[in-house]
């Protein structure tokens, strides 16, 4: 046992003195040869009425992921935009056989979740209950009642939605690159309005049903702990009647490349940042041999922590962030470098984007870099592959793009063999930097000159609508002439002077609650406003002329700084008179076309900062918009006020209807009663 021991210890010195002179530590091992992904084998079976089945068995926990794919062209979707994705939502609010509610219990009675779109419906859950998830999702999918209450719900949620769209920098921003980039006669170019939001009906979304969803045209992805013959007895027993179908094939107008950069820009005359896009096309099949060199091109520039970031963020504090994106499509795809900055420096920003465009075009990546990119790229992949329903996605598309069955397994192999010379020679074929569009929304007033040097400017609302921009030399009409020419529009210098008191109370709606508002203004610049969210609570704010409150859940407290000096402007009963007491300063800064129609704005700003934009009618100087910047701890934040359906109200025009947008809340208005000198007490006005 001893001389075993020594011998032992004999060997373990000479290792040790040998090894030195194996091993260099002091440089870094080099990478080793790429793994093969275990990426699951799987079956695919066609049925009798033509729905393509694969399966993916996977035991290592107890669950089912299920995933429905209708495989169809993009649609152009003309005056209703956004229909085909409403009508999909509405697949899973309600069957001939189940209400919403229903649907609801017997999904949550099980642990599971199930969700329908434009083009699939997805559920998953345990795999004990896996008849009965069958069972659900059939009835989903084959017996869509389309309720007219549910379809009310989500029109009026996704009009809030848009309305919100109109105040969100980053969502403006993207409206643009689709409708410039695409194009309105392409699919991908469509946006939906509140106006195209507003033509769909039942029979619209049950014609987008009839319409595409054919068992023919249907791809399922079945992954989990399942048993093949299970499952194509199920689908066979709960899809067997699904009715095969002819899709029409459809055509539409390709989007071109412009011949040089473009910019287009957005007045946000609040935003103390820009947000910024430069993108363009990019004709990039899924089957293309060059994808992979684009994904680690992209990963380069701007995929994550890379060129970019670095430059924008580390180098230049530009930004918080800076990216891209790029990637195939079965039409057409793109790539967009995005990020935000301050105001100050939008084109530095910018020059900097478009050096980085030009550099990985014109230089090769350095192998540390490109390294650096596989590695990032394949922790990705290796991590999507622990979801479930990441895998039933990746079977569909090898199905559904012809990709070869070892797709995914080869992923990393094929990764490991991209080169700087491929990395460069996608950049040089896809990246095109002299023709790409450059996106900008932010503050005319600040950014929009200095983006001249990338090309020529054109201005745009919210919408995506070109502005054909008045110049300002040509107006000689001053803030003072316009309020006086409102005033005599809605009832006249005399009578306004007269109203001692006026109450006003409106009702509507805010996400499905009613809402009941009801606003006190007395002479000399009091104020009283109650809003009440019928059966749930009750707001209170006032003014008695020094002081301003507030009723909140936590109690009633004081208003001071921004919050005070906006009750004070509010309880102003004669505004356009008495502005200039406030402190404000009016002037006209521009003409605007606002939904189609052309309209002064004007700028009052106070010696605190604060600012507020009006809007007047060229023709009858009416105030159609009134934008309100409050500051949050996210920056500045507009709260847009629109004025529908002015009427008389024994000799006063007023506003009877409003809509309102602020922080995402979207709220209409209806008028339900106007009084003037009912002899309000001033108690009204005092702290609770």
């Amino acid at each position: 046992m001893k001389k075993n021991l020594c011998a032992a210890i004999t060997l373990l010195l000479f290792i040790s003195t040998i090894a030195p002179a194996q091993l260099d530590r002091s440089k870094v091992p080099g990478p080793g040869p790429a793994p093969a992904v275990a990426f699951p084998d799987y079956d695919l079976i066609t049925t009798a009425n033509g729905i393509r089945v694969i399966i993916v068995k996977n035991a290592e926990l107890p669950t089912i992921n299920i995933r429905m794919l209708i495989d169809r062209q993009p649609v152009l979707e003309k005056e209703c935009v956004g229909y085909i994705d409403i009508a999909g939502q509405l697949l899973r609010t309600g069957t001939t056989n189940r209400t919403k509610d229903q649907l609801d219990e017997e999904i949550d009675l099980i642990g599971a979740n199930m969700g329908s779109g434009g083009t699939s419906v997805y559920a998953s859950g345990l795999s004990k209950n896996t008849d009965k998830l069958f069972e659900l999702m059939a009835d989903v999918v084959l017996h869509p009642s389309f309720p007219q209450d549910e379809l009310d719900k989500l029109l009026t949620q996704t009009k809030s939605g848009l309305k919100f769209r109109k105040t969100e920098p980053t969502m403006i921003a993207e409206v643009i690159r689709k409708k410039l980039v695409y194009g309105d006669t392409h699919p991908y170019g469509e946006i939906e309005t509140e106006e195209t939001i507003g033509k769909i009906t039942r029979d619209k979304c049950m014609d987008m049903y009839n319409t595409f969803f054919k068992s023919n045209y249907a791809m399922m992805a079945v992954v989990g702990d399942v048993d093949k013959e299970n499952v194509l007895k199920l689908v066979d027993k709960y899809f067997g009647t699904w009715k095969q179908g002819t899709l029409q094939a459809l055509t539409f107008d390709m989007p071109k490349q412009p011949g040089k950069v473009q910019v287009a820009f957005v007045d946000r005359p609040s935003s103390v940042q820009s947000v910024i896009r430069i993108t363009q096309t990019v004709d990039l099949q899924r089957t293309a041999p060059d994808v992979m060199a684009v994904e680690v091109m992209n990963t380069v520039l701007g995929g994550g922590i890379f060129r970019l970031f670095v430059n924008l963020r580390e180098k230049h504090a530009y930004t918080y962030g800076a990216y891209s994106s790029m990637g195939p499509d079965e039409l057409i795809g793109h790539f967009t470098a995005s990020t935000s900055t301050k105001n100050s420096v939008t084109d530095s920003a910018i020059t900097e984007i478009f050096y980085e465009l030009n550099r990985i075009r014109n230089e090769k990546v350095d192998a540390k870099e490109l390294q650096m990119a596989k590695n990032f790229l394949s922790g990705a992949f290796v991590r999507s592959l622990e979801e479930a329903s990441t895998i039933a996605n990746y079977a569909i598309d090898i199905e559904r793009f012809k990709l070869s069955k070892d797709h995914y397994k080869t992923y990393l192999k094929r990764l490991d063999a991209i080169t700087a010379e491929d990395v460069q020679q996608a950049a040089m074929k896809y990246l095109a930097p002299d023709k790409m569009l450059v996106d900008v929304v932010g503050s005319a007033k600040e950014v929009k000159d200095k983006l001249a040097k990338f090309g020529a400017i054109d201005t745009y609302d919210e919408d995506g609508n070109k502005i054909v921009e008045k110049p300002a030399a040509p107006i000689t009409i001053t803030a003072d002439e316009i309020f006086a020419k409102f005033i005599e529009k809605t009832g006249g210098k005399a009578k306004m002077k007269a109203i001692k008191d006026k109450t006003i109370e409106m009702s509507g709606k805010m996400q499905n609650f009613d809402i009941k508002l009801k606003t006190v203004q007395k002479l000399p610049n009091k104020i009283y406003i109650n809003m009440n969210f019928v059966g749930m609570l009750e707001q209170k704010q006032g003014y008695d002329g020094q002081h301003g409150w507030a009723v909140t859940p936590q109690g009633t407290v004081d208003l001071t700084g921004d919050q005070l000096e906006g009750m004070q402007i509010e309880a102003v009963m004669n505004f356009y008179d008495q502005y200039k007491t406030l402190g404000l300063k009016a002037e006209v800064s521009g003409i605007k076309n606002l939904k189609g129609k052309d309209y002064y704005e004007v700028t009052l700003t106070g010696s605190s900062g604060t600012s507020m934009r009006q809007y007047f009618a060229v023709d009858d100087f009416l105030k159609f918009r009134e934008v309100k910047s409050t500051n949050t701890p996210r920056g500045p934040i507009d709260q847009v006020t629109d004025y529908y359906d002015y009427k008389d109200f024994k000799g006063y025009l007023v506003a009877t209807r409003i809509e309102q947008n602020v922080m995402g809340q979207s709220l209409e208005l209806k008028l339900e009663k106007f009084e003037i000198n009912k002899g309000v007490k001033d108690k009204l006005f005092k702290k609770p």
